[in-house]
């Protein structure tokens, strides 16, 4: 460790580069002063032009008086100045046994200070400037291939030392002082090196574009609406930076002097928040392939598998919680189940890497943390996201399904019949949307709140009805058609004043199109031939999304089949077909994305649903004889 290397005196550079200038420079002054002297300068001039000379060639600067008096010198007396300044140069730097690169400066102080101690006036003045402008050369270089050797036979001689690091022995603890001995242990477990920024940042870079473009593939393949959303994408963005930097924070965090119980805090990393999060704002589905990234993540800042496979088990764990999500107390449960599979995983991983149990029960410890600090963060940051981006989540949506609601509240008790109308709706609505892969609960709440207009004028409506008295009877079909189709902007004003989710509002809008109120357009046509179609028909955009476009079709088979007693389930079926086709064919249909083989399901799933709905219930024997009995008795 303190061996010093062997040096040999080398004078190469030395000779071709210090010594050489020096040489150099007293044969440029020897020709000026000692040479010949061109024809044309007369002999009043001849001292002018070697100072000139001099001045020009030379490659120190002196005063021109000195230059002069250098013109002045004999050939004896030049002579010995070359000398005394190889001398000195030469005793300094080779004599006294050679001078190292470290050394130079040392060795240039002290040539300057023979001079100044022995030297006046203009000889003075030339070496002092000459030794400060010639460059320094090291005489004295190391011996690699000798110094290799007698290290050799020196570790020859050395009986090794070794030391033996435990798996998350504490070596140094943050803030402390590092020892001599703490420093090679880190130097040879390769953490004293020196970091390549520029390496790591590359290979951050090199993993993040890779996630980036493998998200970006997923997304456009299995989330082609959320894809074309940049509202969505920057909400996916926000959950990885937040989920790393909370990470970060968390493993920043030292509990205990104990390096094994200090390391369990990576089993606080929250990975479960950003599933919940995504199968919340998204889909489970979407939430399963990001729990990947996110244990990822957790793999590349703890550099610990034991992290990665807790990371994958509780964000699995969060992502099938929230399938069965129905309110945000929900997530409460959900954060239970995280804490007992946490605990059951780390329990298990400890026993089989034989980890003492103080330190298992630490990690079980923040196991079920994890759990609830996840679920937590979840419920606070879910408001957040709704409020900055304008997104309505499935939780929100949950909230809006549920009866108390204000709006659904009074349509149960002023419009009953238009309650059940879209209760039913909203079940024949679901089913079918999961059948085409739409969005079942958008469909379902949608369905909950497209007739809430109806509430302003409940008996104009069929379904309300219930005196048997129609009200459309003593007025005109104009002001019926005016009635009927103004329950859809009264809707709208009403969801709005509510501040229902915007996705709400379009499906109220959007839910009859612009289709033609026919009954009262036919009426109208009875009594005057030159009605105008424009004036019955919806004056709304047509439906968007699919979620639009299968709650219009559930609204009008639900409608219409309701009145179709006795009919045979082939016959409910083909009846169905024949008003989805008439929305078809009335162009309902030209702006969603449905296809042909979407109508065809949703017809399949209508006609199984209304007939599992509307089946005529089976009459039992005791039932026979008991109507038989009341029959005959009233025949008396």
């Amino acid at each position: 460790e303190n061996f010093e290397d062997i040096y040999t005196l080398n004078l190469d550079d030395y000779n071709n580069m210090t010594l050489a200038s020096v040489s150099n420079f007293f044969n440029v002054v020897e020709d000026i002063v000692f040479g010949e002297v061109p024809a044309d300068i007369d002999g009043e001039h001849i001292d002018s032009y070697k100072v000139s000379e001099l001045k020009s060639k030379s490659s120190i600067e002196l005063s021109d008086a000195d230059w002069y008096d250098l013109t002045t010198y004999s050939r004896e007396d030049f002579n010995n100045l070359n000398h005394d300044a190889l001398a000195i140069l030469s005793q300094v730097m080779v004599n006294s046994g050679g001078v190292a690169e470290e050394n130079l400066a040392q060795a240039k102080n002290a040539i300057l200070a023979e001079i100044n101690n022995n030297y006046t006036a203009t000889k003075l003045d030339v070496l002092e400037e000459l030794f400060n402008d010639i460059p320094y050369y090291a005489t004295l270089k190391v011996d690699t291939e000798a110094t290799e050797t007698a290290k050799a036979k020196i570790l020859a001689t050395v009986t090794p030392v070794y030391r033996t690091i435990l798996k998350g022995e504490m070596i140094v603890s943050k803030g402390q002082v590092i020892t001599e001995e703490q420093y090679d242990i880190l130097y040879l477990m390769g953490y004293a090196d020196e970091v390549n920024i520029s390496k790591i940042a590359g290979s951050l870079a090199i993993i993040l574009l890779v996630l980036l473009g493998i998200t970006i593939i997923y997304m456009r393949t299995f989330c082609k609406d959320k894809y074309r959303d940049l509202g969505y994408m920057q909400i996916l963005m926000l959950t990885v930076l937040v989920l790393v930097i909370l990470d970060e924070l968390i493993l920043s965090v030292t509990v205990s002097p104990s390096a094994d119980i200090s390391a369990q805090i990576g089993f606080l990393l929250p990975s479960a928040m950003g599933t919940m999060l995504v199968a919340t704002l998204f889909n489970p589905n979407m939430a399963v392939f990001f729990n990947g990234i996110f244990a990822i993540f957790a793999g590349i800042l703890t550099g610990d598998v034991q992290f990665v496979l807790l990371s994958l088990i509780s964000g699995m764990v969060g992502a099938i919680g929230i399938i069965r999500l129905t309110e945000r107390s929900d997530l409460y449960k959900t954060a239970l189940y995280i804490a007992l599979i946490n605990v059951i995983a780390i329990g298990a991983w400890g026993i089989l890497n034989r980890t003492i149990w103080d330190v298992i029960w630490v990690g079980m410890l923040f196991g079920i943390l994890n759990g609830v600090f996840s679920a937590v963060l979840t419920l606070g940051l879910l408001p957040l996201i709704e409020s900055m981006f304008g997104v309505t989540t499935s939780i929100k949506l949950l909230e809006l399904s549920n009866p108390n609601q204000p709006l659904l509240k009074k349509l149960m008790l002023e419009a009953p019949g238009t309650y059940h109308h879209s209760v039913m709706v909203g079940n024949l609505g679901e089913a079918a949307a999961e059948a085409v892969g739409a969005d079942g609960l958008i469909v379902r709440v949608g369905a909950y709140y497209h007739d809430i207009g109806k509430i302003k004028r409940p008996y104009f409506f069929t379904e309300n009805q219930f005196n048997g008295e129609n009200p459309h009877d003593k007025i005109s079909p104009t002001l019926s058609a005016l009635i009927i189709t103004s329950h859809v902007k009264d809707g709208v004003e009403m969801a709005t004043e509510a501040k229902l989710p915007p996705m709400i509002i379009d499906m109220i809008a959007q839910h009859h199109g612009n289709s033609l109120i026919s009954y009262f357009y036919q009426k109208a046509k009875e009594t005057d031939e030159e009605v105008r179609e424009e004036d019955y028909r919806y004056e709304q955009p047509k439906p968007q999304t699919k979620e639009a476009a299968i709650l219009m079709m559930a609204d009008t088979v639900e409608a219409a089949v309701r009145s179709k007693t006795g009919a045979t389930p082939g016959q409910i079926e083909g009846f169905i077909r024949t008003l989805i086709k008439g929305k078809l064919n009335d162009g309902q249909f030209d702006e969603c994305d449905l296809t042909f083989k979407d109508l065809d399901k949703i017809a399949e799933t209508f006609g199984r649903v209304i007939n599992g709905m509307y089946h005529k219930r089976i009459e039992y024997p005791a039932e026979k004889t008991m109507l038989a009995a009341e029959n005959k008795a009233k025949t008396k």
